[in-house]
């Protein structure tokens, strides 16, 4: 059997290339996955994917799978990564500045040079490892005698969105904030141990229709401590 000429190798080579069977998307995009600040890919495949420096701030990946994939230098800035896949991934200096990674699975992964300060850890706790020290001089006496103190963490905004139980036993809210010189919020439905997040995000939380008034309470963290609560009330019956 005659081998194929060189000429129409090149032009199967040509084909393939524009037919994209190397399984990317279109500019921009990894498996339907817009890439860029804000964006929403909850469970998303984006194993193996090649982000490095890519700005995903305040991104939604809950749940999605970044397994192997490469985002060394990139911005995760206050990303939600709950319950995300983090095997053998490149995170090295990364930023993941009030990111949420409550939940998530995290083996083999480099952390080296990554800004850590106000993450939430996979069991709920902050990491401020690599928090900047505070610029914040107020109360500042330029002889020497004086103070310097941080502002403290407060709610700028906390909106909580309809309930609607209907026959469920239970049912989402959608709950969305924003704070100043916060570092990490904590939300606690009645008296429940509290949920760490960023210190700018939405969520829903599952609320039990049961008939009762329930209380969902917002509180910011920072560097210094706990910052004033706000409480929003949502009626299941």
């Amino acid at each position: 059997m005659r081998s194929p000429s060189k000429a129409s190798l090149l032009a199967l080579c040509a084909v393939v290339l524009l037919a994209g069977c190397d399984g990317s998307d279109e500019d921009g995009t990894v498996n339907g996955c817009s890439i860029e600040p804000s964006t929403t890919c909850t469970g998303a495949d984006l194993s193996g994917a090649d982000l490095a420096g890519a700005d995903l701030s305040r991104a939604n990946l809950k749940g999605a799978d970044l397994s192997g994939a490469d985002l060394s230098g990139a911005d995760l800035s206050e990303a939600d990564l709950v319950e995300a896949r983090i095997v053998d991934t490149n995170l090295s200096g990364a930023d993941l500045t009030g990111a949420n990674l409550s939940d998530a699975t995290i083996t083999g992964t480099s952390f080296e040079g990554a800004t850590l300060c106000g993450t939430i850890r996979t069991d709920g706790t902050t990491d401020d490892t690599s928090c900047p020290p505070s610029t914040d001089t107020t109360g500042t006496d330029t002889t020497g005698g004086g103070t310097t103190s941080a502002s403290a963490p407060e709610i700028t905004s906390f909106d909580v969105g309809d309930f609607s139980c209907g026959q469920a036993a239970s049912a989402p809210v959608t709950i969305s904030w924003k704070t100043e010189n916060a570092v990490a919020v904590e939300l606690a439905l009645d008296n429940s141990s509290p949920t760490g997040y960023g210190p700018t995000g939405s969520t829903q939380f599952y609320v039990p229709c049961d008939g009762a008034v329930h209380r969902l309470t917002l509180t910011p963290l920072s560097d210094t401590g706990h910052g004033a609560p706000r409480s929003e009330e949502v009626s299941s019956s």
